[in-house]
């Protein structure tokens, strides 16, 4: 085994984690003061940077100075260079912001507009174009944007054309409170006119109906506000609108709010979606919805079984899509065409898309009739040259006693950047490295971007065995269950603690952990036990049994509920189709409105598949975990936080 990082003592592995833990509470005095103790160490850029940050608003450029003297080229530095870009733009130091920006190497849109800002503040730079290109890439434009695009805005150097078009992207993306920051561009009447379509649209869409569609180009410029603001309330009434007295709107304009429309009544899981979708096709062919459109398309073509309409998102998603949409638009175009009767074709879709560690690849090898199995061979282990040559990088290292002083955050982005250009072997030793120290987080990041095989040995690690299985025994939740959702929850780092306040390996609330405490007659609990590995085993897995009680054994809806509470999780499942009793348990799945909880099913009951088949367990079945999601029942149970 390679050697470990140089030690810490006691004493001083301790400083350091109050000094992480006091920079989580913003209080920069424990990293002041654990400082000396860590001079020379490889964790003194990041104590003093620690010590620094917080303090940011009253420091001077002296004091960025001073640290990149001291620790050039670190990922302290290049995060506080951030930083301070950020303090001076809120100062309104534009000087001091163009100074301090030659030194930055990132591309953070945000800043980059806000460079613009400067240029345009300190020599009356025209940076419209710049900064116009910019503001469209995020919905609800940055801070940075939103802030350069106002000075701009006051000095004229962004037009009405290009302001109307930016407003109506914020009304169609739902961002109405941000456009209204910028009513102060518009003339009084014009502001006056957005103002009503952000608060009276219906009032203003009935108007138009009694009226006709205006002619007025600024009447029908916030008709189409209302419109777009109406899709996301109202769905099924834009659309009659739409149909009926608002048919003389020009048709790129009405399909452009229909899209919306279709896509928001999906998002609300409302019944016929689908139909809204095929609507919107045929106000105007020729409209062209974004892919994240077309996954909401193809939501609610699946839940209500309409065949054809999957097969057009599908083609969508893999003509016009990202990379990452190929395998989800393989799988479901491959079950459209079983579905119709094109049975060869599906399979030979969902032969290239077959395999093991991935959601859907597990789904496509079940549809093709086979097992989710793992290979019987052990992998070949790392070289073991490059594991000692990764143990002597000072960037790995610093990562590794990040990690041991329980700074995960840190611990991860150190990891990342000292790997970013390491090829398959490099990857593969460094996270053999992590394993051996235990570093279980690090070591599955890096098995992770690994791009040729798949080492299951690092990538699905399996510590704490005994306390797993202890668990399982008392609830009965299965250990692959428990090993899903603790590799999605905290990558088995134990003391973690999410920005929301979750803790340790199962990343229970604090309310949740006394509440099952008390539940399950834990008597004494205290609140800082939750880090105990055996206590955060114990209350987590009760926790989950308690959500497969409620969801009659589906583990879909028990990781939804775990992620999103059990309350949101049953209003989804609450909310089946009329002609349908329940739904298919992917098809549920694939429609969670929440994009984090529906990724996070997914990973999880793939992560607990695969778990499944290294335990030699019988349920190596995703389509198993996934069951129906049955319309909820009348229940008396006792409501869950």
């Amino acid at each position: 085994m390679p050697p470990p990082p140089p030690p810490l003592d006691a004493g001083a592995a301790d400083l350091a984690t109050q000094a992480w833990l006091g920079f989580q509470r913003d209080d920069p005095q424990p990293a002041s003061a654990a400082l000396p103790a860590l001079r020379g160490t490889l964790l003194e850029p990041w104590v003093a940077y620690w010590a620094l940050q917080p303090r940011l608003q009253g420091a001077s450029q002296e004091d960025i100075d001073a640290f990149a003297k001291a620790w050039p080229g670190s990922l302290p530095l290049k995060r506080l260079r951030s930083q301070w870009l950020l303090q001076l733009a809120h100062r309104k130091d534009w000087a001091g912001y163009l100074a301090a920006y030659s030194a930055y190497d990132g591309d953070d849109p945000q800043l980059q507009c806000l460079q613009a800002q400067a240029k345009f503040e300190t020599a009356a730079t025209d940076t419209a174009a710049q900064v116009l290109a910019l503001w469209a890439r995020e919905p609800s434009g940055g801070a940075g944007c939103n802030s350069a695009a106002k000075a701009l805005l006051a000095a004229g150097l962004i037009g009405d054309e290009a302001l109307w078009a930016r407003l109506r992207g914020f009304f169609a993306d739902g961002q109405v409170r941000t456009a209204l920051q910028f009513l102060s561009a518009l003339p009084a009447p014009e502001a006056k006119a957005v103002r009503r379509a952000a608060q009276d649209p219906l009032g203003l869409m009935l108007d138009a109906a009694r009226d006709g569609v205006p002619t007025d180009t600024l009447k029908r410029r916030v008709l189409v506000l209302a419109l777009f603001n109406m899709a996301q309330q109202d769905p099924q009434q834009t659309m009659r609108l739409l149909g009926g007295s608002l048919r003389a709107l020009r048709a790129d304009l009405r399909a452009g709010v229909a899209w919306r429309a279709a896509r928001s009544a999906s998002v609300q899981l409302l019944p016929g979606a689908a139909e809204l979708f095929e609507q919107a096709q045929r106000i105007d062919p020729a409209w062209q919805p974004d892919p994240d459109t077309w996954k909401w398309c193809l939501r609610a073509a699946l839940r209500e079984s309409r065949w054809g309409l999957v097969k057009q998102a599908t083609w969508a998603l893999l003509h016009d899509g990202k990379p990452g949409d190929v395998a989800e638009a393989s799988y479901w175009r491959g079950v459209a065409l079983r579905a119709t009767g094109q049975p060869a074709k599906a399979r030979a879709l969902w032969s290239d898309i077959a395999e093991p560690w991935s959601y859907y690849g597990q789904l496509a090898t079940e549809a093709l009739g086979r097992k989710v199995r793992v290979p019987a061979q052990v992998p070949t282990p790392p070289d073991m040259r490059l594991v000692y040559q990764e143990a002597a990088r000072d960037g790995v290292r610093e990562a590794l006693l990040l990690y041991r002083v329980q700074a995960y955050a840190p611990a991860a982005w150190q990891w990342r950047a000292a790997l970013d250009d390491a090829d398959d072997a490099q990857l593969h030793a460094a996270a053999q490295l992590a394993c051996d120290q235990q570093a279980w987080l690090l070591c599955i990041s890096a098995s992770e971007r690994m791009q040729t095989g798949v080492d299951w040995t690092q990538r699905y690690v399996m510590p704490f065995r005994q306390q797993v299985a202890q668990a399982s025994r008392s609830t009965g939740v299965g250990q692959a269950f428990l090993y899903g959702i603790m590799r999605q929850e905290s990558r088995f780092a134990p003391g973690i603690r999410s920005w929301a306040g979750a803790n340790g390996l199962m990343q229970l609330m604090p309310a949740t952990a006394r509440w099952v405490a008390r539940k399950i007659g834990l008597d004494g609990f205290q609140a800082e036990q939750v880090n105990d590995v055996a206590t955060n085993l114990t209350l987590g897995s009760a926790y989950l049994d308690l959500l497969l009680q409620r969801f009659d054994g589906s583990q879909a809806m028990a990781a939804a509920g775990y992620n999103a509470g059990p309350g949101r999780s049953a209003r989804w499942r609450g909310m089946p189709l009329p002609d349908k009793a329940s739904l298919d348990g992917a098809i549920f799945t694939e429609s969670i409105p929440v994009e984090q909880t529906r990724d996070y099913v997914k990973r999880v009951l793939a992560n607990a598949t695969v778990y499944s088949a290294l335990l030699g367990g019988e349920r190596q079945s995703l389509e198993s975990r996934l069951a129906l999601a049955a319309p909820a029942r009348t229940s008396t149970s006792q409501p869950m936080p």
